[in-house]
């Protein structure tokens, strides 16, 4: 049998996140951009590219170009697409699932992402309806550390949180009223944690479908970033079932 042809129609760019891509190994790659004049992370990434990848030295300018922003720190990849999931999580191998639901900046998504690598979360559920997928600003803003996750695509938030229920799964809805404290919850896994859009929060049909938690602060006319609220209820509940 022929082997398939891979199709490197994603980049990823930034120090992280290519010293990530390569560490993780999970994507084939085929061209690695950089500026003629090596940048100091050069060395860090050069011993990490495999043989067969061709690495192209260019302008700032054409680099800025190729990558669509002025971020990238000098170095660009082009590579296979993400490996995402093709089934819904299961607790036999996923004890603690992130589900986002409608989170639509992309800078918000990477740092969740980001988090949540650090916080032992073994599954990433996102939804491609109303929310951000895996872009590469996205991986820049997790440092890369999505590459190293589980990630899976509902198509609809009601579809997702479906088949976590069907997978006995303890659902927790993160709020901004009517829930309980967050530190005074105990989490008994497997645990499914979902963060709302950053603007109308988690869809209300949802919002009937699991425990209620909420995190204190001094007024309750305000809120936390989506991004800081996911990195603080992550923490909490990783130290509680023991993922960290």
């Amino acid at each position: 049998m022929a082997k398939q042809k891979i199709k490197y129609q994603d980049f990823v760019y930034g120090v992280h996140p290519v010293i990530e891509l390569l560490r993780a190994k999970r994507r084939k790659i085929s061209t690695v951009y950089t500026l003629k004049r090596p940048i100091k992370s050069w060395g860090s990434i050069e011993k990490l590219i495999p043989a067969y990848a061709q690495v192209v030295c260019i302008d700032r300018f054409d680099l800025d170009k190729m990558a669509g922003t002025d971020e990238h720190q000098g170095i660009l990849v082009f590579a296979a697409p993400f490996p995402y999931e093709k089934n819904m999580f299961t607790p036999e191998k996923h004890t603690f699932v992130l589900v986002l639901d409608g989170v639509q900046d992309v800078r918000n998504v990477g740092a969740i992402l980001r988090s949540a690598y650090c916080t032992g979360v073994d599954g990433v559920v996102l939804c491609s309806r109303g929310g951000t997928l895996l872009t590469p600003a996205a991986v820049k803003s997790a440092a890369g550390l999505s590459e190293h996750l589980a990630i899976y695509i509902t198509p609809t938030i009601q579809d997702a949180i479906g088949k976590l229920s069907h997978q006995k799964y303890n659902i927790f809805l993160a709020t901004l009223e009517k829930g309980e404290r967050a530190s005074d919850v105990e989490y008994a896994g497997p645990v499914a944690l979902v963060l709302g859009n950053e603007s109308v929060g988690i869809s209300k049909d949802v919002m009937k479908k699991g425990t209620r938690v909420l995190l204190a602060q001094k007024r309750s006319d305000l809120s936390y970033n989506v991004s800081v609220a996911a990195g603080i209820l992550l923490h909490t509940i990783g130290i509680k079932i023991g993922a960290i």
